[in-house]
């Protein structure tokens, strides 16, 4: 349970960062691009070996490892598009609705129970992290350009209930014999490569406080990770996910509050209300 509290805590921490980028004008896509180059250092420093000097490419999780890596790009950049543009409420809820399809898929797949208290807290959670979310107004957008915009947040929820999907799955079927820090290292490779890509067809200058800020981002990034698949490994997914995105956004909306003093309305406050009472249904 203690790496579960430390990844909500850590995930909350990545939440500020994105506040902070909007504060100081961070290129949010080159921030997220510089912080995978952390992660890497940082899974290699964990590792009792460094893995991309081993033949990584060889290992039986390498193609989940480079699927993942593609979504983990693409789906932050997809959140930064819906974020400017629909609102970051629209981004929240459409990442932590995404919880339905690691769920499903974990009772599916590895036959992990449902009982009818966990159901009723995962239905509540998701009623939480609406009621919790839903603070601004989207801008008049020309009804042809919201039909295209909200591709992205569609992409948001697909790219979301993927990455915990496969993550869980690595978890499950690879871990042990091989290392958490080891897999997550490859994973966010992976990711840097993707991103590289993206970058060269974005044709970007590079910003050095952007890159800057991304390397300190990588540090509470990748500790998230680490922490949320040691948890996995402990508890079934079914389990976890509901509690870990419900808590997150609770505890992001209360640090808000406090740290950056946003208004929260009475739906808000509902949605708190109901996100513990998920939380204690699901426990």
């Amino acid at each position: 349970m203690i790496y579960l509290l430390l990844s909500i805590s850590v995930s909350v921490l990545t939440v500020l960062f994105f506040k902070v980028f909007e504060r100081f004008g961070v290129n949010t896509f080159q921030a997220i691009l510089a912080n995978y180059i952390s992660c890497m250092v940082l899974g290699s420093l964990i590792s009792p070996e460094a893995i991309i000097l081993t033949p990584f490419w060889t290992e039986p999780w390498f193609g989940f490892a480079a699927v993942l890596g593609f979504f983990f790009v693409t789906g932050f950049y997809a959140i930064g598009v819906t974020a400017q543009r629909l609102g970051v409420s629209v981004s929240m809820v459409a990442a932590k609705l995404s919880v339905v399809v690691p769920v499903v898929l974990a009772v599916v797949w590895h036959h992990e129970v449902l009982g009818w208290t966990k159901v009723a807290g995962i239905v509540l959670s998701l009623l939480a992290v609406v009621l919790i979310s839903t603070k601004e107004q989207v801008e008049q957008i020309e009804k042809r350009e919201v039909k295209w915009l909200w591709m992205f947040p569609a992409y948001v929820f697909l790219s979301s209930g993927i990455n915990d999907s496969i993550l869980n799955h690595i978890q499950y079927h690879f871990i042990p014999p091989a290392l958490e820090g080891d897999i997550l290292t490859i994973i966010f490779m992976c990711a840097f490569g993707w991103g590289v890509l993206l970058w060269l067809f974005k044709r970007e200058s590079i910003s050095i406080k952007s890159v800057g800020w991304g390397l300190l981002f990588g540090i509470p990034n990748y500790l998230s990770m680490f922490f949320l698949v040691k948890t996995l490994g402990a508890f079934d997914a079914s389990y976890i996910f509901p509690i870990n995105n419900t808590a997150i956004v609770l505890c992001s909306a209360l640090v808000s509050v406090l740290l950056f003093k946003e208004h929260m309305s009475r739906r808000n406050w509902v949605g708190l209300a109901v996100a513990v009472v998920a939380i204690l249904l699901i426990v």
